[in-house]
Formats: structure tokens, C-alpha cells, sequence
């Protein structure tokens, strides 16, 4: 009797309760009494604890501990399961009047169910929150299948409604979505709702409450993946057949863009990539033999445009798929480009000219091929490292090897001091150019030494350049040749960023002894110190900052120079005693005014200025002379002298000699009694009908021979150094790894070479010279491997 008045109870309370939850399934969203909320807690406590349990003989008792009574476990219990059986009956209600909807008419009604529904099962969770935390969660600490009452209400949801509508539903989706792609309006929020949904049922097993996507991936992302597959499989072929490629490419990116756009705003964030995937291997990865097979034309055009479309589209499918391939033909094509660019330079009959033509040549168009495909690079490729990576191979190839840099004379190591030197000297306009509109020429040459360095990163023979540049700064340092001091630090300190402060350390070394000796020679000159009829200015250099060498050859200095370097010792070593001083002769330069007696128009009367070396001013001031040891002071055309009689007083080597009557003749200031040419056995006097257009003349360039000699210097110069460097590399490698095999030590000091490529017989003749000074040793036991001698 008893236990049937507690059913009757709970029987009564389950009335009251079913009520409530009906009117929040049925309103929820809406303000519902806070009387009304109150009770129905009130209710599910009721259920759950106000039960009387009988003893036997008619007494009856209630549990202390009524959360853990049998009685609490079975009405729990009860109370789930009345819930749950209540909830699915309603569902099916729901599903009936789903049926009676499609298309976009489906989707509002499902959203707006579905929303509401949301709202009721936070409700009912918080109604049931007594049953959440006693009973369901001892049933979940026990292992048993019970899930609390929000993850119940979602769970009901999924088995009683939205399998049975969700077939529809994604037909519903896919043909909105089907709309938007043709070009027609239709509400995406719709879509973003229903995907929200599909999130938010979870996985297939909520007991746990935990938020799995199975529900999304199996039921929406799949299909949703396939369908658009499907879709734009159709619609690919179709635009392929009907224009080119290029075409092609423009619509796929229009389409992805818009793909991307919409899958941000409906799909869940997870399941981008593998949505955006999907699509890439269906436009762009089945084309990818027809667009890559378009991007050389887009280069030979210089398509920036469709060049960066290009790229983005194969950037989709990743780096070995898309990029690596594009990257390998443009690393070819610049490479071909340049070879192309120099071998029109070869070819130049202007390049031809002379080594500052060539040079000027050979680097503009270095720079050309490099600054066009740079920009391509910066401007469609994104600076993208690989593309950057591939041009520098390029670059490297086509700057180093080609048909201008075919000797040792023509090394584009060389080409670039001889350019990097016309730059910085004075009376080169022609090798500087125009920069932009409105920007100063210190700007502009700033610009122009930036891409010196540009085309010394990738010179294969590094030192080759930093040995040619040294000796040519030296020379316009001593002969004052330096367009600005500006330009010459500004050069020093970009060059200091990329070789280190080991080579531009001699370099700041030269400027200072310049510094210096103009001091010296500023109290040199001052009153009392110097009794000289003419101007005299000389330079003291420290031996090891300076490429100089002391002169092979005596000199026999005129008497009036002789007097000047006198007075100049006596006055060094003054300052400086014990130091010696070594006159460098053949680095030397004087001006002197010559007048020819049948000279004409304004040469008559101011005559010409020669600008000359000193080994030439010894030989001018012989036919200066009242006497010597010539005959025929007194004629018109003043003394003749022999190519002996030259050498005897000049004290000059025989070589010395003639290279300078060479200039000379050449210049016709000298005439020949040899047809012109400056013989051993010729006598030479004045052209005393010597004219120029021009009243100052340098005489005092560099000579072919002296070219020549100087190349020889520098490339034994070159030799040696590397030799020790290679050496030094072998020894450094060695110490760090002890043993290594003749394999294994060659690759090592390849790699640890960056200034010059290393040539693998230097690298074996600097082993044998490392194994003789006791740095090495051949292993006893393996004579192919190398042990470190510490």
C-alpha cells in the first residue's frame, strides 16, 4: 500500500514536471516566470527525496542519506528515463512538422527549431541540476551509460530528429550553396547555422559530453567535400574547353578566393585546410602539367600578373608539388638570360675599345638581367626564399661563367674592381649614371656602389676582386684621383658588411697615412722649411698597408728634383729618426710646361702642360738642358739624343726606357729617327711642330706592360694567398674533427672556403705542404685517412 501511494506521489510531481518542460521546449527563448522555474527545481528535488521507504511491521522511516538510498537510485533513475521517453516524443512531433518543409524553407524552420531548442536544454540542465549532481553523477563515477541532462537533450535531438531530416537538410544546403556558386542571391547565414549545429551535436558517443566533431565530419564535411569535388570537376572542364589556360587560371583563382571566403565564414576552422586541399587538387593539381607549361611565356613577357597569380595558385599545393618545379625553370631561365645578356656585350664592338668600356659594359648588363628578375621576384614571387634561393644560382652561374670572362685579364672579379674604380674616380661620367628624379649624386653613386656589392655577393673569386680594388684605391689615393671621400667611405663601410673588417682594416690604414702626409706635408711647406722654385707635394706610405713595391730600376733624378728630396729626407727624419724612406719613382708624377717653337694659337704663347711620370720628367729635362750628352742644342729643334745616351743619364733600365719613348713617339712629341718607333738603335729629338687640341696632356697612364706585370702580381698574389688559406681551412678542420678520411677532408674545406672556390689539386698540394710542416699525418693502419697533429 505503501509503496503505491509513493508512485501515485511521483506520478502526481512527474504531471507538474512534464508540464514545465513542455512550456520551455514550446517558449524557450521567451521570458518565462521565475515562479514557474522555481517550482519545477522544487519538482526534480521532490522526485528525487521526499519518498518515504517502509520497515517491516507497518513503521516507516526517511533516509537521512536520501541522495544514496535505493529508493533515491530508483526514482533517479525513473525521473532520467521519464525525461528522456517525454523529450522523444516531443522530438518526433518536431520531425512531423519538419517534413512539411524543403530547400531554404528547411533550413529557416531547422535553424530556428534548432535554436530554440538550444535554449530549452540549458534550461531544463539547470532545472535537473539536482539529478545532474547526485544520481547521474554516482551512475557516471560507476561507469554506467548515463550522460548528464544538457549532453541528453543533444543526444535526443540528433536520434530523434536530425537523423531522420538530415539527408534533406544537406540536400537543402548543397543546393543554396549550388545557387551562390552560379551567381545568385541566397542567405549564407543559413548554411553557418546549420554547420554550427553539426558541431555542436558532438560525436556519436555524448555520453562523456565531450565535443567530437564525427557528427560534423561524417554528416556535412564529407559530403559537403564530395559535392563541391563534383561541382567544380564539371565546371573545370567546362572553362578549359571554352578558353585557354590562361583563362583558366584567372577563373580557378576567382573561384578559390571566393571558396576560401565562404568556408571562413560557414565551416569550422578544423576542416579548412582539408577543405581548401580538396578543391586544389581538383583545379589546380589536374592542371598543373597546362600551367606550369605557361609560366616561361609569362617570364619571356615579363607578366608580373599573371606571374604572381601563377605562383599563388602553386603555392596552394605546397612546396615539392607546386613551387619546386616553377622555382628549377625560372633558376634556368634567369641563368640563360644573363649568358644571353653578356654574350651581346662580347659581341659589342664598343666593349672592345678598351677594359673600362668592357667593364662598364659587362657590369650594366650583369646588373640588368639580375634587377629584372629581382623585382619579378620581389613583386610576383612574394620574395618567396626558394624563388630567391634559385636566382642566386643563377646569378652566380651567369655572372661567372660567359663569354666575356674568358681570361684572367677578363674575370669578372677583375671587370668589377676596373667598374668599381671608374666609379669612384674622378672624370668618369660616362660610367656613372642618372638616378631617380630629384635625388643628389651622392645618392645616385651610393645607389651605383649598393650593386658593386649586388654582383661581388655572387663573384665565385672573391679575393680576386678585394686584391684588384685594394691596388686601385691605392692609386687614386696617391694621385689624388678620388671622386669624393664620401663615396670612397661609403664603398668601404659595404664592403665591410660583407667581407669583414679583415680586408677593410689596410684599406682604413691607407686613408690614414693619407691623413698624415698631408699634415707633414702642410709643415714641409711652411716658412723657412723649404726653398723650392716649384710646387712639390709627396705622400709617405707605410710598406705592409700598401700594394707598392720599390722600383726595379735606378733613377738618376734632374738636379732640380734632387734638391727637393733632400730637403724632404733631411726633414723626415727629423721627426721620424731611424725610419728610412723608400721612393716609390715609378708611382711618381710631375707637371711640367713645355713649349714647341713652332708652336701656334694659344699654345704659342702659354704652351702645354704634360702631365707626366717621373722616369718621363728625367727624360724631358735632358733636351731641356744647355748641354749634354747630345749634340744639337743649338738647332732649331733642340738637342738629338740616342736611346743609349737616354739610358746613361736617366741611370733608367732598358725596358724603363723604352716604354717611355714609346709614349712619347705615340704622342708625336717626340720624333724618331726609326720610322716613329721608339728603337734601341733610333736617336729621338723634340717635334718642335708638336699640337693638340687640348693644352694640358697626361702622359702618365698606365702602360701595357706595366698592365700586363700588374695582372701577373696579382694573380701570383692570388695563388699564394689561397694556398695559405686553404691551408689554415685544413688545419682548423682538423683540429675540430681530429681523423678524417681524403673524402671527407676535401668536401670539409670546400665547404669551409667561402671567399674562392678552392680547385681540389690546391687542396691536395696544401695537404702534402700541411703533412711536411707537422700539422698532418696518414694513418699507419688506413693510408687514405688523416690524423691532427696537435
Amino acid at each position: 500500500m505503501a509503496q503505491q501511494d509513493s508512485m501515485d506521489e511521483a506520478d502526481k510531481i512527474w504531471a507538474g514536471l512534464s508540464a514545465g518542460v513542455d512550456i520551455i521546449l514550446t517558449k524557450a527563448g521567451e521570458d518565462i516566470e521565475i515562479a514557474i522555474y522555481v517550482q519545477l527545481y522544487t519538482d526534480v528535488y521532490n522526485f528525487c527525496t521526499a519518498l518515504k521507504s517502509w520497515l517491516p511491521g507497518g513503521a516507516y522511516y526517511t533516509p537521512a542519506d536520501t541522495s544514496s538510498s535505493v529508493h533515491g537510485s530508483v526514482y533517479g533513475r525513473q525521473l532520467y528515463t521519464r525525461l528522456n521517453d517525454h523529450v522523444t516524443q516531443w522530438m518526433s512531433k518536431v520531425a512531423e512538422r519538419a517534413g512539411e518543409h524543403t530547400g531554404d524553407d528547411l533550413l529557416t524552420f531547422y535553424n530556428r527549431e534548432w535554436n530554440k531548442y538550444g535554449d530549452a536544454a540549458k534550461m531544463i540542465h539547470n532545472i535537473f541540476d539536482y539529478l545532474n549532481r547526485h544520481w547521474i553523477q554516482r551512475e557516471q563515477e560507476e561507469g554506467n551509460n548515463v550522460c548528464d541532462i544538457n549532453t541528453l537533450m543533444f543526444r535526443l535531438w540528433r536520434n530523434n530528429f536530425f537523423m531522420d531530416v538530415r539527408n534533406s537538410l544537406l540536400e537543402s544546403v548543397f543546393s543554396l550553396l549550388k545557387r551562390i556558386r552560379g551567381g545568385q542571391v541566397a542567405d549564407l547565414n543559413l548554411v553557418k547555422s546549420v554547420v554550427d549545429s553539426f558541431v555542436a551535436l558532438g560525436s556519436e558517443d555524448m555520453v562523456s559530453g565531450s565535443k567530437k566533431m564525427e557528427v560534423y565530419d561524417s554528416y556535412f564535411l564529407k559530403p559537403f567535400i564530395e559535392s563541391s569535388k563534383q561541382h567544380y570537376q564539371v565546371e573545370a572542364e567546362r572553362v578549359l574547353q571554352e578558353g585557354s589556360i590562361r583563362n583558366y587560371m584567372s577563373w580557378i583563382w576567382e573561384k578559390l578566393l571566393e571558396e576560401d571566403e565562404r568556408a571562413t565564414q560557414c565551416l569550422h576552422e578544423s576542416s579548412l585546410r582539408e577543405f581548401s586541399e580538396a578543391l586544389n587538387k581538383v583545379l589546380i593539381g589536374k592542371q598543373r602539367a597546362k600551367l606550369g607549361s605557361e609560366f616561361k611565356p609569362m617570364l619571356v613577357a615579363e607578366d608580373k600578373e599573371d606571374l604572381k597569380r601563377l605562383y599563388q595558385l602553386m603555392k596552394r599545393l605546397g612546396e615539392g608539388a607546386g613551387l619546386d618545379p616553377l622555382r628549377d625553370i625560372f633558376g634556368e631561365f634567369v641563368k640563360e638570360a644573363g649568358v644571353e645578356a653578356v654574350k651581346k656585350v662580347s659581341g659589342d664592338k664598343e666593349a672592345t675599345e678598351s677594359i673600362a668600356n668592357k667593364s662598364r659594359m659587362f657590369i650594366n648588363a650583369l646588373l640588368s638581367v639580375h634587377d629584372l628578375y629581382a623585382g619579378i621576384l620581389r613583386e610576383a614571387f612574394e620574395s618567396d626564399p626558394g624563388f630567391n634561393k634559385a636566382l642566386d644560382h643563377a646569378c652566380k652561374d651567369y655572372m661567372n661563367t660567359n663569354a666575356v670572362c674568358v681570361s684572367a685579364e677578363t674575370n669578372a672579379a677583375r671587370l668589377l674592381a676596373n667598374y668599381s674604380d671608374a666609379l669612384l674616380k674622378k672624370g668618369n661620367a660616362n660610367t656613372r649614371v642618372a638616378g631617380a628624379a630629384g635625388a643628389s649624386s651622392e645618392d645616385n653613386l651610393e645607389q651605383q656602389l649598393s650593386q658593386v656589392i649586388c654582383v661581388f655577393r655572387y663573384l665565385k673569386d672573391q679575393d680576386i676582386f678585394q686584391e684588384a680594388y685594394w691596388r686601385f684605391l691605392a692609386r687614386r689615393l696617391v694621385n689624388e684621383q678620388s671622386l669624393s671621400s664620401h663615396g670612397e667611405e661609403t664603398m668601404i663601410s659595404k664592403l665591410k658588411e660583407v667581407s669583414g673588417v679583415d680586408f677593410t682594416s689596410r684599406l682604413t690604414r691607407m686613408f690614414t697615412d693619407i691623413t698624415m702626409s698631408r699634415e707633414m706635408a702642410d709643415q714641409f711647406k711652411e716658412p723657412g722649411k723649404a726653398e723650392l722654385a716649384y710646387d712639390f707635394d709627396m705622400k709617405v706610405l707605410n710598406t705592409g698597408s700598401w700594394p707598392f713595391k720599390v722600383p726595379d730600376t735606378k733613377l738618376k733624378l734632374p738636379s732640380e728634383l734632387d734638391r727637393a728630396v733632400d730637403q724632404y729626407t733631411e726633414f723626415y727624419q727629423g721627426k721620424h729618426n731611424g725610419r728610412r724612406l723608400n721612393w716609390l719613382w715609378q708611382y711618381s708624377k710631375a707637371e711640367i710646361k713645355m713649349f714647341f717653337p713652332k708652336a701656334t694659337g694659344p699654345a704659342a704663347k702659354a704652351g702645354y702642360l704634360f702631365q707626366v711620370s717621373t722616369y718621363q720628367l728625367a727624360i724631358l729635362l735632358l733636351f731641356n738642358a744647355d748641354s749634354g750628352p747630345g749634340t744639337g742644342y743649338d738647332s732649331e729643334d733642340g738637342p738629338t739624343l740616342t736611346f743609349e745616351q737616354i739610358m746613361t743619364a736617366t741611370e733608367l733600365t732598358k725596358e724603363a726606357v723604352a716604354g717611355e719613348l714609346e709614349v712619347f713617339c705615340k704622342a708625336r712629341v717626340f720624333n724618331s729617327s726609326a720610322d716613329n718607333k721608339a728603337t734601341e738603335d733610333a736617336s729621338f729629338t723634340l717635334n718642335s711642330g708638336f699640337k693638340s687640341k687640348r693644352l694640358r696632356i697626361n702622359l702618365s697612364g698606365l702602360k701595357k706592360p706595366e698592365q700586363k706585370r700588374e695582372s701577373n702580381d696579382i694573380q701570383a698574389t692570388i695563388d699564394v694567398d689561397r694556398m695559405l688559406n686553404i691551408q689554415a681551412a685544413i688545419v682548423r678542420i682538423m683540429k675540430a674533427r681530429k681523423q678524417l678520411s681524403h673524402r671527407e677532408l676535401i668536401e670539409a674545406t670546400i665547404s669551409h672556403i667561402k671567399l674562392f672556390q678552392p680547385q681540389i689539386s690546391d687542396i691536395k698540394q696544401a695537404i702534402d705542404k700541411n703533412i711536411d710542416g707537422g700539422y698532418l699525418e696518414r694513418d699507419e693502419n688506413n693510408r687514405d685517412l688523416y690524423n691532427y697533429l696537435a
